[in-house]
């Protein structure tokens, strides 16, 4: 069931559907998995879900107010799917870990949401996707000149609610916004670099999800921070967090579509079927003899879907990709675990960080 989301130009009579729980995942199912008990589980879980309700609040009632009514409609579709909100949950658990006004924080949340989904609606367009979280992509239901407009004034938009921080530091904001997003945009060119490429090295994949994935969630941590007015090297720390994080979770993404639980209905393999360059396909190419090379070229053009999901499971195992994988994440995820020790703040202020971070990682699916 998709959202209802609702513009200032609507009817008043709409009702606000607010999704109640947050999680990158089925909140019940991640929590049994996680250290400490239920009761400190339950407790953060509650503190996510009452950020999530009242940054949906602000998003439906005040994030679009002046904006072109003519965009409206491929705005609300976007927007209204069900997405996880993880971005401007962390920015504002980061910003009242700090001691700051969640009220400040509303407008630069919205600002990284709406961004965000601009940048979705243009990879979209990019990737000529039919679909984005189970419902038509926006140029498919409105038409491509309608979505890149759309996808225009929302990127635009988004520093229009960038600049409602009711705090002192736009300068600071607008610094982190634009670099982040302008390597988001640089992230996406690799991307599409990428396709044409024959080989690529785990230094340009890595610089690639780095821009493409984890800087704008680093930066919505940094963001929290400055609002909450963070010294300078705790920025730089949860900033750090925040990249490291980043990084772990696409790659886990990568793992999880090559070795992920089939119990949730997902199909294995999407990624080889598409060709795409991933962390695990990369990686067996940069250990693969001359034979394995030349049997993934082949692979890469196999009708037989099942065929070219097992043989290519198969390099993936005689060349350990999987191991060398989980060595990877394993290793980002402890860097941003220490940068988040470094923050001087007391460790019971950490405890949201530490368990979104770990309902991130740890997630099955």
């Amino acid at each position: 069931m998709l959202n209802t989301f609702i513009f200032p130009n609507q009817s008043k009579n709409n009702h606000i559907c607010l999704l109640k729980l947050f999680l990158v995942l089925t909140p019940n199912e991640v929590m049994e998995d996680l250290p400490g008990t239920k009761q400190q589980l339950e407790s953060v879980k509650h503190l996510i879900a009452d950020l999530r309700d009242r940054f949906e609040e602000y998003l439906i009632k005040q994030a679009f107010k002046g904006y072109p009514a003519i965009l409206e409609g491929p705005t609300q579709h976007i927007m209204g799917l069900k997405g996880k909100r993880i971005r401007p949950i962390l920015l504002l658990s980061t910003c009242e870990m700090f001691g700051g006004e969640i009220e400040d924080a509303m407008g630069p949340a919205s600002a990284i949401e709406i961004f965000h989904n601009f940048s979705l609606v243009h990879d979209d367009i990019i990737d000529n996707a039919d679909t984005r979280r189970g419902a038509e992509a926006v140029h498919k239901k409105y038409g491509l000149h309608n979505a890149i407009l759309v996808g225009d004034g929302m990127l635009l938009h988004s520093f229009i609610q960038l600049s409602k921080s009711r705090t002192d530091n736009l300068k600071d904001l607008l610094r982190v916004f634009n670099k982040a997003a302008s390597e988001v945009i640089e992230g996406e060119q690799y991307d599409v670099n990428f396709e044409t490429q024959d080989k690529v090295s785990e230094e340009e994949y890595m610089l690639m999800i780095k821009n493409k994935t984890s800087v704008l969630l680093a930066a919505s941590l940094q963001l929290g921070a400055i609002i909450g007015n963070a010294s300078v090297e705790d920025q730089q720390h949860i900033y750090d967090f925040g990249l490291n994080l980043g990084l772990a979770f696409q790659i886990k993404d990568d793992y999880l579509d090559s070795y992920g639980d089939t119990s949730f209905g997902k199909r294995i393999g999407g990624d080889i079927l598409q060709n795409k360059k991933t962390f695990l396909l990369i990686t067996a190419m940069n250990n693969a003899s001359r034979s394995d090379l030349e049997e993934i070229k082949r692979l890469s053009s196999e009708k037989d879907e099942a065929k070219k999901i097992s043989d290519m499971l198969a390099i993936f195992d005689r060349l350990n990709v999987k191991g060398k994988t989980f060595s990877k994440m394993e290793q980002l995820y402890s860097t941003s675990m220490k940068s988040l020790n470094k923050l001087s703040i007391e460790e019971e202020k950490k405890s949201v960080l530490k368990t979104l971070a770990e309902m991130i990682y740890n997630r099955s699916r």
